[in-house]
């Protein structure tokens, strides 16, 4: 009987249902001056216990119950308070003192720890809501492009996303609240990024390696878009806002609405959005070398039509909350320069006779280009419990599972069609105080079942599983904060058997070297042997394994240095492993790292080895958060082994519907020399090609500055100046498509009800460039914006929004379009937005 009562007991104390006598917990926040502060957010670690600090910046907490206390209070005009308690069986006072700050230091939800940007041991920038209303674009690449060490893929104004310190695609992690998006936008550039900042409360940009929390496929980065769509809270009132605007430079029509409301222990949220533009006005020709037919003035093929829902319901009470919600997403949006022209035709080369009806129709076709037709259902998640069990004091639960697919339409006729069905689990526990150590450790798994089927249908369909765990502590020493950590994560592709054909020639650049070819071909008998093999993949298993070290000293009043030190482990991406054909969007030919080509194009029957990407990173940060002015520096450098990039071949992989179609075989003789241009790649016989682009592994060098810095002139005048600048080399060559240096300057006032900006910035020529790789010139884009209160109302604002001023010829050197479609003319965007 004893011993039941000790097992008992033992269990009880496990489970946390122990007895706890109830306390208050009461105090005042006030300035380093001893001037109160309001309005603060004072919360109890592991309850839902919260409270705001009055005039006189009180709070209190009543009928406490947590056993063990740790208060933390929040202002974004203040450094971050926190005081561990530890276990508490009385009433207690307890008082803080905070250092102002100059400037806004928001709590990152993407860091596991809830840092604020100010603790951050990595570089971070926050864009919050007021912010993201001015800079909103149709795209989450345009949006965040301005940020320091942030720039864009710019596959047209219709498709783009964020690159961070020159890295891109499946090095960059887009989460939505952090959890995967599961799009096909990391799969390529013309994929658009599902996630969008519409109704987002605010974007976080974790700059440099953030593996640790969010795997491998982020060792160049994280953008978290962070919204309301499962509430935490029950709303004392009904909130939110309506929105409407519009664009000169596409016809643009915009609207959207965000409510959140509830009663008694639920909680609702909606949001939606629609978009409608047509082709994009842009300063002379799209072309850098214009046909004779083409027409400036216009981007072609760059219109929209976007539909965005999104529903949450929550259930919310002290001992944590549960929510579910569900989003729709219907976007219909053509794409500049993915035509899918063959042969003479994508040329413009004229037929007469009986083929110049037929001409007609394929070239009205191709006017009209590749629109993709983008239908996602997403269902995402998430819980908070709070001291669950003794010893931990946050359990948190988060999941989405996301039904994606999209169509590529060539006029009326369905081309390829792309799906994934993504998910993403994850579970994290925040543990008690252990010697002053605060941490979380974690577990996550993710799964994508993808598929392409159709022409650009250039990786087989693949399904990855990813299981990982990972750990992340901290602790205070005095005026340094450090942080450690590690994570373990466990890849693996299951890809599907492919045919593998690849007819590859030497590029011919001119006439004279085509003529040279086609007599050598005649001489050796004329045609290509096609060369097809066929694979079947083995499982392929990755294990990444990343730790990283990081302080924060605040080694002044308003001033600190951080510095990190991190090794990451990558496992490449499906796209950079069993790539194997033509690439329509990036206009080349993709060979993955599994196969074994030799310089000729010829493909062995064997399989190569793969390892996998190991970056060996330092991050320096400097920061000046109070006074009249502020700065953020950071400088950072990257070492890596078996960096995986794309190389230029010289070859060309020729099209199926080369000189074989229709066109080409009736014409022969001068109409048939013609027909081969300059620019472009040919084999012997006049047939189109691809450049062959092969997926190889080398040691790479990547480093950098990013940094800005503000100066308040008055109360209601500020002056704020940035840059970055990007330096990635291989061994014995530049990396491909690296953003050039880049300068800029904002002048802003604040009023009562008026607010303006009048932004300047300048990207210099990129010269630093790999073979086959063309420079691009420098050009400077002036915006600005003016908000207008209206009069006795704090709810009903206008605005009118001006960007590329100067109607700027302006072309993104990071852009696989560069050559092929310039950024959009002088806009102006008028609007109005009305908050309850």
């Amino acid at each position: 009987m004893i011993r039941r009562s000790a097992i008992g007991a033992a269990i009880l104390s496990i489970l946390g249902t122990s007895t706890v006598l109830a306390t208050t917990i009461q105090g005042q926040v006030t300035s380093e001056t001893g001037e109160p502060v309001s309005g603060a957010e004072v919360r109890i670690e592991g309850s839902k216990q919260v409270t705001y600090t009055d005039q006189q910046g009180n709070y209190v907490f009543q009928d406490v119950r947590v056993p063990h206390v740790h208060l933390h209070v929040y202002s974004a005009n203040y450094v971050h308070g926190d005081n561990d308690l530890g276990d508490v069986d009385s009433d207690q006072v307890i008082n803080f003192r905070l250092a102002p700050v100059s400037v806004e230091n928001i709590v990152v939800t993407a860091s596991v720890l809830g840092s604020s940007v100010l603790e951050s041991v990595t570089p971070v920038s926050v864009i919050d809501e007021q912010q993201l209303r001015k800079i909103q674009a149709e795209t989450l690449g345009e949006t965040l492009k301005s940020t320091p060490g942030v720039h864009s893929t710019y596959f047209g104004p219709v498709s783009s996303s964020p690159i961070i310190r020159g890295n891109d695609g499946p090095r960059v992690k887009i989460v939505q609240n952090g959890l995967n998006v599961s799009d096909v936008s990391r799969i390529g550039p013309d994929h658009n990024v599902a996630a969008n900042s519409t109704s987002a409360t605010q974007v976080e940009v974790l700059r440099g390696p953030a593996t640790l929390q969010y795997g491998s496929g982020a060792i160049g980065g994280v953008v978290n878009v962070v919204d309301q769509r499962i509430p935490k809270q029950v709303p004392v009132a009904l909130e939110g806002d309506i929105e409407a605007n519009y664009a000169t430079v596409n016809d643009g029509k915009f609207g959207r609405f965000n409510v959140t409301g509830g009663k008694d222990k639920i909680a609702f949220h909606a949001d939606g959005y629609n978009r409608k533009t047509d082709n994009a006005e842009i300063p002379g020709f799209a072309s850098v070398s214009p046909d004779d037919d083409e027409q400036p003035g216009e981007l072609e093929n760059s219109q929209m039509d976007t539909t965005n829902l999104t529903a949450g319901l929550s259930f919310v009470d002290k001992q944590g909350y549960f929510g579910f919600a569900v989003e729709k997403l219907n976007n219909l949006y053509g794409v500049p320069g993915h035509s899918h022209g063959h042969g003479e035709e994508a040329h413009g080369d004229e037929h007469e006779g009986e083929h110049e009806d037929e001409h007609d129709d394929t070239h009205a076709e191709e006017e009209a280009g590749t629109r993709l037709d983008v239908d996602m259902t997403r269902y995402q998640a998430a819980g908070e419990w709070y001291s669950p069990v003794s010893g931990i004091s946050t359990l948190k639960f988060a999941a989405a599972y996301t039904d994606y697919e999209h169509v590529e339409l060539e006029g009326d006729e369905v081309g390829t069609r792309f799906s994934n069905q993504g998910s993403d689990i994850r579970l994290t526990a925040h543990h008690k105080d252990i010697n002053a150590w605060h941490g979380v450790f974690g577990l996550q798994h993710t799964n994508s079942d993808y598929a392409a089927v159709g022409e650009e249908a250039f990786t087989p369909s693949t399904d990855t599983q990813s299981t990982a765990i990972f750990l992340v502590e901290q602790k205070k020493f005095g005026a340094v904060l450090l942080e450690l950590g590690g994570r373990l994560e466990r890849t693996t592709y299951n890809a599907d058997a492919i045919e593998f054909e690849l007819d590859a020639v030497e590029l011919a650049h001119d006439e004279e070297e085509h003529h040279d070819e086609h007599e050598e071909g005649e001489h050796e008998g004329g045609e290509h042997e096609e060369h097809a093999l066929n694979f079947e993949f083995d499982d392929y298993s990755f294990t990444s394994s990343s730790l990283s070290a990081g302080l924060n000293w605040q080694y002044a009043p308003g001033y600190s240095v951080a510095l990190t030190l991190s090794r990451n482990e990558r496992a490449p991406s499906q796209q950079e492993l069993f790539s194997a054909g033509q690439h329509l969007a990036t206009q080349t030919f993709e060979v993955g790292l599994v196969f074994d080509m030799d310089e000729e194009g010829d493909v062995a029957e064997s399989l190569r080895e793969v390892k996998e990407e190991v970056s060996n990173n330092l991050d320096l940060t400097f920061r000046k958060f109070s006074g009249a002015g502020g700065y953020t520096v950071s400088l950072f450098y990257n070492e890596a082994d078996n960096y995986i990039y794309q190389s230029a071949t010289g070859l060309a992989a020729l099209s199926e519907h080369g000189g074989e179609d229709e066109h080409s075989d009736e014409h022969a003789g001068a109409d048939h020399d013609e027909a081969i241009h300059e620019d472009e790649p040919h084999d012997e016989h006049g047939e189109e090609g691809t450049p062959v682009y092969y997926f190889n592994q080398d040691d790479a060098t990547i480093y950098g500055i990013e940094a800005e810095a503000f100066v308040d002139l008055n109360l209601n005048w500020r002056v704020q100046v940035f840059g970055d600048y990007i330096r990635a080399r291989l061994d014995n060559d530049n990396l491909p498509r690296i953003p050039p240096l880049r300068l800029g300057s904002t002048l802003s006032y604040q009023g009562n009800s008026l607010s303006s900006e009048l932004s300047v910035i300048w990207y210099d020529e990129q010269g630093d460039t790999t073979e086959y790789e063309t420079t691009t010139d420098s050009y400077t884009l002036v915006s600005a914006s003016v908000d207008y209160r209206l009069p006795d109302s704090q709810d009903w604002t206008v605005y009118v929004r001006a960007n590329n001023l100067l109607d700027e010829e302006a072309r993104v050197h990071s852009s696989f379009l560069k050559e092929q479609a310039p950024l959009p003319g002088r806009n102006f965007t008028l609007g109005t937005r009305f908050s309850f």
